[in-house]
């Protein structure tokens, strides 16, 4: 459920690219949107709901095929409405699962900071913790924390240099979209994630145990 008066916001940024394409993907009003990080999670939710589409890439170790990798460019080749979208990741999900006990979890790259940054304004003065989750949840990324950083001068009212958020990136963490595995990592999707205030949506992740739903929050607080 959506809290009006939330106590406790949890913010999750997956920049590189779970929630870049959970913002293009919402953009299509799809019927339903899955985000877990475990494939049996997406076996069991694939026997719920006809009309599946599969976004991201098989988990080490199990062999499901998904319709698309976890691409924003790959979802503009589709149209998601009235489908039943599941998305299997690792990072992004991994900080969406772990924050069950927040009143309200939202999910935040690029596209979608401003909008996020807005919204959260209206809940002052409520507790906001920021998770950048980096490579696979476990170390660090650039991207990730550049975003946390913007979101984070955002809230403090002041609008850092936008030039200077993407230096260093190409040659860093976004080099893999400048190599040769254009399907996985189309060299469209680099400008995608770091397109700032693409969408004007707030994206909620409803957490159902081990799975989440996400929706796009239309009402202001």
């Amino acid at each position: 459920m959506t809290f009006s008066t939330p106590q406790s916001i949890t913010v999750i940024i997956d920049v590189f690219r779970a929630f870049t394409t959970a913002a293009y993907v919402l953009d299509q009003n799809p019927q339903n949107y899955f985000l877990t990080n475990k494939t049996p999670v997406v076996e069991r939710l694939i026997k719920k709901h006809p009309n599946v589409f599969l976004v991201g890439k098989p988990e080490i170790g199990q062999s499901l095929d998904y319709d698309i990798p976890n691409s924003p460019t790959r979802v503009q080749e589709h149209n998601f409405k009235g489908k039943t979208i599941i998305h299997r990741t690792e990072a992004g999900a991994k900080g969406v699962l772990e924050s069950s006990s927040a009143d309200l979890v939202l999910v935040v790259s690029f596209p979608n900071v401003l909008a996020t940054a807005k919204y959260l304004k209206g809940f002052d003065p409520a507790t906001i913790t920021i998770k950048s989750m980096g490579h696979e949840g476990i170390t660090p990324s650039l991207e990730d924390n550049l975003c946390a950083e913007f979101l984070k001068s955002l809230l403090e009212g002041n609008d850092s240099p936008r030039d200077l958020l993407m230096k260093g990136l190409k040659e860093g963490p976004g080099k893999y979209f400048f190599q040769q595995d254009q399907l996985q990592y189309p060299k469209d999707d680099f400008k995608k994630c770091l397109e700032i205030g693409k969408f004007n949506v707030v994206i909620e992740a409803r957490i159902h145990e081990d799975y989440a739903s996400l929706h796009q929050l239309k009402q202001t607080p």
